[in-house]
């Protein structure tokens, strides 16, 4: 009977665990694109914040082949994370408002959504890598954007709408199976909540900035997606500290390679 109470508790901790997550990192995130820009801002936003919580509990609670299928389920996911970048700062110039700007994207990220879902987890990395070079390339950077106050209020809000989302999506992802729960980890709330916030505070130059950040840490995301998703099943645990290593270098790569394509 105690046995089975505390593995009833340890399954509730691990739960629990990408909830209490994003109560550390959207502060952290709001102090770094208030202190240092909102390009900066959004690189972090586009790192794998609340796609590793989820495959750290699967990984404790189901073993490695779940956080395996999860991780195809990211990978695919990444499609939806690119298309609501691209639908918020390509499309958003030509709404009037924020909210506007945040359902057009969601449109788009819902399109992208249902191909992922409908199709291999690698068609859909392809598709999400080629529109992140063709996005980046023809998608020229914002100038810079001083960021401006905001209101005490906001980092509050910003963790209790996070949080909510992501309790809804925990819940639902337990009857749905570990991929398609990978692929929900990736519907792009956080940023959805920096953007329409951003955008609000300090116009659509800012927001613009903040979600062609989110892109350009795209692939390395992808990259972190594809080797935990190859290497958990043979290599267990160790592949996530792989994966991380290979998402710090694709971020150093995509760096060097937008360098000399701006020359």
């Amino acid at each position: 009977m105690f046995a089975g109470i505390r593995g009833n508790v340890l399954t509730m901790e691990v739960l629990l665990f990408p909830l209490v997550l994003p109560v550390f990192t959207i502060p952290m995130l709001t102090v770094v694109q208030r202190r240092f820009g909102h390009r900066l801002g959004g690189r972090l936003a586009g790192l794998p914040t609340t796609t590793l919580p989820l495959l750290l509990a699967l990984l404790m609670l189901d073993g490695t082949e779940a956080a395996a299928h999860a991780a195809r389920g990211i990978v695919a996911g990444q499609l939806v994370f690119v298309a609501f970048c691209l639908g918020y700062g390509r499309l958003g110039r030509w709404v009037r408002t924020p909210t506007a700007a945040v359902v057009v994207a969601l449109v788009v990220a819902a399109a992208a959504f249902s191909f992922a879902a409908d199709s291999s987890p690698w068609t859909a990395a392809v598709v999400a890598l080629a529109a992140v070079i063709a996005g980046l390339v023809t998608w020229t950077a914002p100038g810079p954007v001083e960021p401006s106050p905001a209101p005490r209020w906001d980092a509050p809000v910003r963790v209790l709408v996070t949080v909510s989302v992501l309790a809804g999506l925990a819940v639902v992802a337990r009857f749905l199976g570990p991929q398609l729960a990978g692929l929900l980890s990736c519907v792009p709330v956080v940023l959805t909540i920096l953007a329409s916030s951003t955008h609000h505070r300090s116009g659509f130059p800012a927001a613009e900035t903040l979600v062609r950040g989110a892109l350009r840490s795209a692939p390395a995301t992808l990259t972190f997606a594809v080797i935990t998703a190859f290497g958990l099943p043979h290599f267990g645990p160790i592949a996530l500290g792989a994966a991380l290593a290979g998402l710090i270098v694709t971020d150093q790569l995509v760096g060097r390679l937008l360098a000399q394509v701006s020359r």
